[in-house]
């Protein structure tokens, strides 16, 4: 799973490779003055976030993600009781398995913990 990054700075460094104002500035079509209270700030206005996004080749709606704005459930437009109906069966029985088998490793790793609390003791 990707960070999700509540500083828009420090994801707007990360996609522009540390480009300078002047140039993300140029690159988006946002005035620089704007730009810059907005490093000052630490944070960029939504319309702000997807046109630097789109001017730098990456999906607006994955950098409102990263940047805390959406959720994914809200990018994907699938809400967790309606995902299921999306899944083929296959999909749903690996899932059960994988959730079935995280359990037993956690239950397994719980009796260790205890096992060697018991022994200290």
């Amino acid at each position: 799973m990707e960070k999700i990054r509540h500083n828009h700075i420090e994801w707007l460094r990360e996609i522009t490779h540390d480009d300078s104002i002047n140039r993300i500035s140029q690159l988006a079509g946002i005035p620089y003055a704007t730009l810059y209270k907005r490093f000052k700030s630490n944070e960029l206005a939504t319309d702000e976030i997807i046109a630097i996004a789109r001017s730098y080749g990456i999906n607006p709606v994955d950098a409102l993600v990263k940047t805390g704005l959406i959720s994914n459930e809200e990018a994907s437009g699938v809400r967790g009781d309606n995902a299921l109906r999306l899944c083929n069966i296959e999909s749903i029985a690996e899932e059960i398995v994988r959730r079935d088998a995280e359990k037993t490793q956690l239950t397994d790793n719980d009796k260790n913990a205890q096992s060697s609390t018991t022994k200290a003791a």
